[in-house]
């Protein structure tokens, strides 16, 4: 408990103070095709949260020199997104090389590099190619802390969805009496809901590239720490725990390259969080409510997506056959719903999950 609380105290400390001195160059401005605010935030929560994290954690850490590795593997991923945060002109391609350079890192500072994916052909390369794994290895970690970052459009969005899989991992850690992966999950999990606290409901922060990259990049190589470190434990545990994220991408590359025939890192407003604002939320709630308030209330469903994973994830960690069903049921699931919004049929579950009680805690 005093990793969560130190790191949640930093964090929440160090995110008010950027609050309040409104720095000019790293506000996020209303203005932009992505942008579904209608006031000027600040966009670095990354900052309080890396901050936080990696103080409590070389403070409390046993292993300092395992710590300093930690951090070190995380610097790059981490400034890249808050170089695009603060000067805005680091591109997505550059973002993900920041994220690769992280990967490459941690396979030679953590050991932190995939040998199998419960699939034995590609078990036989991963174990037998050195290099085949590294490279595997921080292409899937750049692609999930893209995945993250790709989310992040709502007040409670990606930080919520940080929130539940940096829980779950820290339950499955301790059932696997693993220390280190609990100290490092719980750590983070205090320092994200430090930042939280700030972005939900009101924005007042936003999370911004820096801490949505930083999210994502620490939650793979948590999964990829878990998977070398417990036998046991399924390679497809913590890709079924983010596989919201992960499939919001794949989903998003192949709509854009082979149905709207444009550059998969173009941005738009297509994504499945953005219909679910403009056709279920301000359809349903937008009289007389303030603008941050629909903001938040578009959140709730998509932490409702990602329990849907993260629940059976946790449930059959250990069970392959089941998280591989789980991520096919997902991957349907979502596919079928984006469909009906496309086609302004909004499904009565949409409407019934509407979530009126928090729009009345909200108020």
């Amino acid at each position: 408990m005093i990793l969560f609380a130190s790191s949640f105290l930093i964090s929440f400390v160090i995110n008010f103070l950027v609050i309040k001195s409104n720095l000019i160059n790293a506000r996020d401005y209303k203005n932009g095709i992505q942008k579904f605010h209608t006031w000027d935030a600040v966009r670095i929560g990354g900052v309080g949260i890396f901050l936080g994290f990696s103080f409590s954690a070389f403070l409390l850490f046993e292993d300092k020199v395992y710590t300093c590795k930690l951090i070190i593997a995380c610097l790059p991923v981490f400034i890249g997104g808050l170089l695009e945060d603060i000067m805005k002109k680091i591109n997505a391609k550059l973002r993900l090389l920041f994220a690769f350079a992280s990967g490459i890192l941690s396979v030679f500072l953590l050991d932190a590099y995939l040998t199998r994916v419960d699939f034995t052909i590609f078990d036989y390369f991963l174990k037998n190619y050195f290099i085949v794994s590294v490279l595997f290895t921080s292409f899937a970690l750049a692609g999930v802390a893209n995945a993250i970052n790709i989310i992040d459009g709502f007040n409670g969005l990606a930080s919520g969805v940080g929130l539940i899989i940096f829980t779950s991992y820290a339950y499955v850690s301790f059932i696997l009496n693993d220390e280190l992966l609990f100290a490092v999950s719980i750590s983070y999990l205090g320092a994200l809901l430090g930042f939280f606290l700030w972005n939900f409901p009101k924005g007042r922060i936003f999370l911004g590239d820096g801490g949505a990259y930083l999210t994502g990049f620490l939650g793979g190589l948590i999964g990829v720490l878990m998977v070398n470190r417990h036998p046991e434990a399924s390679a497809w545990f913590p890709l079924t725990l983010m596989f919201y994220p992960v499939w919001e991408t794949l989903f998003s590359i192949y709509r854009r390259i082979f149905i709207q025939g444009y550059s998969s890192t173009e941005p738009d407003v297509k994504h499945l969080h953005s219909l679910i604002y403009k056709r279920i939320i301000k359809k349903e709630l937008s009289e007389n409510r303030p603008s941050w308030l629909l903001n938040s209330l578009t959140s709730p469903y998509l932490w409702f997506l990602e329990l849907i994973c993260a629940i059976p994830a946790v449930m059959f960690w250990d069970n392959t056959l089941a998280l591989i069903s789980t991520c096919i049921i997902f991957a349907i699931f979502y596919t079928w719903f984006y469909g009906r919004l496309v086609k302004f049929k909004v499904p009565k579950i949409a409407k019934i999950l509407i979530p009126k009680y928090i729009l009345r805690s909200l108020q």
